[in-house]
């Protein structure tokens, strides 16, 4: 059975432990000693992550678990590496036994412009029983699962079309809600060259996650295509060894990092292997690309912000690439992470335009912000900030998730259409309509 439309419910999770909290603690404490060697400091640290990941699901439920019953068919999940691994583990787990339940039935969506389809969602249950016995089985999986080795990304970009179009999607891979309906309207576009995702897969980017969540569910398009991913925090979370093994496997992708070129010059980043943050080696590769990119403007591809208005601000990656920031070297930079979907305005100092578009597939809570409609989409003006640029915000229901469709921020995705010097983005909703096109 897939784990692709399979979620978490927190009380689930409560209900095993109470039912017998001592055993479960034991069973912790017998794990963290098997994984650590009996090295006593390395396994309470090992205990107190646990403690803090269990902890930071809690509280990651209660706005979900506010919607009462209607709650156990979201996904939700921290950032937290441990929890992530756990809910995997939990959901691998209890699907492989049989242990879910139905909770959202496939269904026709009817929206404004259309009727779109919703795929079924479950949930697992399981005992504490189970939960001790999984602990047990799979000890490493939780506390210290392997990390992936870095590959080297090519000396030299990939040449692509001076006109060519890219289907560009964030925080995608969840296999529910918009997503699965974001990849059939890719695969209804008349052409499109490239597609590329900006990192996550959900919960921990494990082996069968990558294979039901994001390559599963794929948008297929002609031979041809290029098909493309980038590293996500998610990935990481489980050591990145599901998602390293795809971009062999299915993307025929030379690595994490790799630049594509036009009349522009495309670098994407990974900001996820280190979490967060760019080692020297990616960024001596970053200049070495545009060292032989001549005068072509440059775009910007990550997982991770720059800046936020909304979320947390990325320091480490103004550091790293502090030499292309001053010289105001960037056009454009995309990324993903943040669950919604933010246009900036070019930024006061570095010049360029930042682009948020993390709002592929992964369940967000709409902003409360002042002017904003329950039942429309429409854009919502943020000022400028200290940290951030004035920008505006795609503020709406979210269709695809029936049980709330008010609560929860739209999904959607962009095309980027190339005409020599000149590109047009368009941003659409998960059935294709478009909700804003502008000259990048």
């Amino acid at each position: 059975m897939a784990i692709g439309q399979t979620v978490l419910s927190y009380p689930t999770l409560l209900e095993a432990f109470q039912s017998n909290p001592d055993r479960l603690n034991n069973a912790v404490e017998a794990a963290t000693a098997h994984v650590s060697g009996d090295d006593r400091a390395q396994q309470q640290g090992m205990i107190a992550a646990w403690h803090n990941a269990i902890g930071m699901l809690s509280s990651d439920a209660k706005p979900v678990l506010k919607k009462g019953a209607l709650g156990s068919a979201i996904l939700h999940t921290p950032q937290n590496e441990l929890a992530s691994r756990l809910q995997t583990l939990l959901v691998k787990r209890a699907t492989a036994s049989g242990n879910v339940e139905t909770v959202q039935a496939a269904q026709t969506i009817s929206t404004p412009a259309g009727a779109s389809f919703a795929p079924e969602v479950q949930s697992v249950k399981f005992s504490n029983d189970d939960l001790v016995g999984w602990l047990q089985m799979a000890p490493e999986v939780i506390f210290k699962p392997p990390k992936a080795e870095w590959v080297a990304p090519p000396p030299v970009p990939q040449t692509i079309a001076d006109n060519a179009r890219i289907a560009l999607f964030a925080d995608w891979g969840t296999g529910l809600y918009g997503a699965p309906a974001i990849a059939r309207s890719i695969e209804g576009l008349d052409r499109c060259e490239v597609l590329l995702h900006l990192g996550d897969t959900y919960y921990s980017g494990e082996d069968d996650e990558i294979r039901d969540r994001l390559i599963g569910t794929w948008p297929k398009r002609p031979a041809g295509t290029l098909n493309r991913a980038l590293n996500g925090n998610h990935e990481m979370y489980s050591g990145g060894n599901g998602y390293f093994q795809a971009l062999t496997s299915f993307f025929d992708q030379p690595a994490s990092c790799f630049a594509l070129q036009s009349s522009w010059i495309l670098i994407c980043l990974d900001t996820a292997y280190e979490d967060f943050d760019l080692d020297q080696k990616q960024v001596a590769w970053v200049k070495s690309i545009l060292a032989g990119a001549g005068t072509r403007k440059l775009l910007l591809f990550s997982h991770h912000q720059p800046f936020s208005q909304l979320d947390s601000q990325g320091p480490n990656l103004q550091v790293a690439l502090a030499d292309l920031l001053n010289t105001q070297r960037i056009h454009a930079w995309f990324w993903g992470h943040e669950h919604r979907l933010v246009i900036y305005e070019p930024h006061p100092k570095w010049g360029f335009k930042g682009r948020c578009i993390g709002h592929g597939g992964f369940p967000g809570f709409r902003d409360d912000l002042a002017g904003s409609h329950p039942d429309v989409y429409q854009w919502v003006i943020l000022p400028a900030q200290p940290q951030a640029p004035k920008a505006q915000l795609l503020d709406g229901p979210n269709f695809w998730i029936p049980q709330d469709t008010e609560g929860y921020s739209p999904h959607g995705y962009v095309v980027l259409d190339f005409d020599g010097d000149t590109v047009w983005e368009t941003y659409r909703v998960p059935n294709n309509v478009g909700v804003l096109k502008a000259q990048l």
